[in-house]
């Protein structure tokens, strides 16, 4: 049994209690007799804003390893500094930035990145053979954006991007931009427009991951007709209620069944979000991914945490070791080795060497 998982090992000195403490007891045991904790279980995140605050002296690489994550969507807020947190956890659009202001905040934030890879000595996902590696246990970082502004207005940017190491980019956020409707703004654009639709076609042929959360409805089911590879929605939930930018429930931000649906059919994957917005606790958050699983299918489900990305009375998680603790009830709670594989790190990790791959053969 790996270190990061030891500590979940039922106490010998608990035994004598054993008949007051059965129910406790019970999955715990479950868990140490496992075998898919014989060997490294190891995690993937589709989504995640985790030490972003450059100036924070923690460990982000401790943090990953010590959890056993080996696949981190590192994501950079393209429209974070023209947007405000409102203390009751809605956001502010506070500046509507030109192209320019946003390419300069974009380059200002991934330097910062840079030096926080640099000075860990982390390693980029840049190519499928990554990939492979981060499957056998090698932690690999996959430089993200949560929006799109920077391009700005051209598709040609993409190129220059990509060399900087970027290799999933979410099309929209809370920002209004000129790819996609989203899903917080009244729609202006019919769901996607041209431009958007030319930015999925070159991110398709370059071997770019396209994260479709945020968007609205339409601009989804557009999009996924456009996409020649399979597409992410990289974190919250699945409703079966059609939802829009008037909608007060929780699940505003939620991807509609109807295009989760289509979503996997042609290849993609649904990062589950385990937000109080939608769930109580982590035991909650489990048996959503079982319910996720039985609406699209065991190979299109993730974790997608948008780790630190929410307000203090959202999270359920503050950092990686909540989501070691959410794999050991998954395997507690005798789901089948093979799928907790699957929702932890092999479905995601699927979806990003297919779409990577497809570089090599444009």
């Amino acid at each position: 049994m790996p270190a990061f998982a030891s500590k979940y090992k039922a106490s010998p000195h608990s035994i004598g209690r054993r008949r007051a403490m059965r129910w406790l007891l019970a999955p715990l045991a479950a868990l140490a007799s496992s075998n898919a904790l014989a060997d490294a279980l190891w995690i993937a995140d589709t989504h995640s804003h985790s030490a972003m605050r450059f100036n924070d002296s923690s460990c982000l690489r401790c943090e990953l390893t010590q959890s056993g994550v080996s696949l981190l969507s590192w994501a950079l807020v393209a429209d974070g500094p023209f947007i405000q947190r409102m203390p009751n956890g809605g956001i502010q659009v506070n500046f509507k930035a030109n192209p320019e202001q946003f390419r300069d905040a974009f380059n200002r934030m991934l330097k910062g990145m840079q030096r926080r890879i640099q000075m860990e000595n982390l390693q980029l996902a840049l190519h499928p053979g990554d990939i492979d590696r981060a499957l056998q246990g090698e932690l690999r970082i996959v430089l993200s954006t949560e929006g799109a502004q920077y391009l700005g207005g051209d598709p040609q940017h993409l190129e220059v991007v990509y060399a900087q190491g970027v290799r999933q980019i979410g099309l929209g956020h809370f920002v209004e931009g000129d790819l996609l409707d989203i899903r917080t703004e009244a729609p202006k654009l019919g769901g996607l427009s041209e431009l958007g639709r030319e930015v999925i076609r070159r991110c398709n042929a370059m071997g770019i991951l396209v994260d479709l959360a945020h968007a609205t409805d339409q601009a989804v089911a557009q999009a996924l007709e456009v996409s020649q590879q399979p597409m992410l929605w990289s974190h919250s939930a699945i409703t079966r209620q059609a939802t829009d930018w008037r909608s007060r429930s929780n699940h505003v931000m939620s991807i509609s069944l109807a295009n989760a649906k289509v979503l996997a059919q042609r290849g993609g994957v649904v990062g589950i979000w385990p937000s109080r917005f939608n769930f109580e606790d982590p035991r909650a958050y489990v048996a959503a991914l079982g319910d996720a699983v039985a609406m699209i299918g065991e190979d299109h489900v993730a974790f997608g945490t948008d780790m630190q990305g929410l307000a203090p009375a959202s999270t359920m998680m503050t950092n990686y070791s909540g989501m070691r603790e959410v794999v050991n009830l998954m395997l507690a709670s005798n789901m089948p080795e093979k799928l907790v594989r699957k929702l932890a790190g092999e479905n995601y990790a699927r979806l990003l060497k297919t779409v990577m791959q497809a570089r090599s053969v444009s």
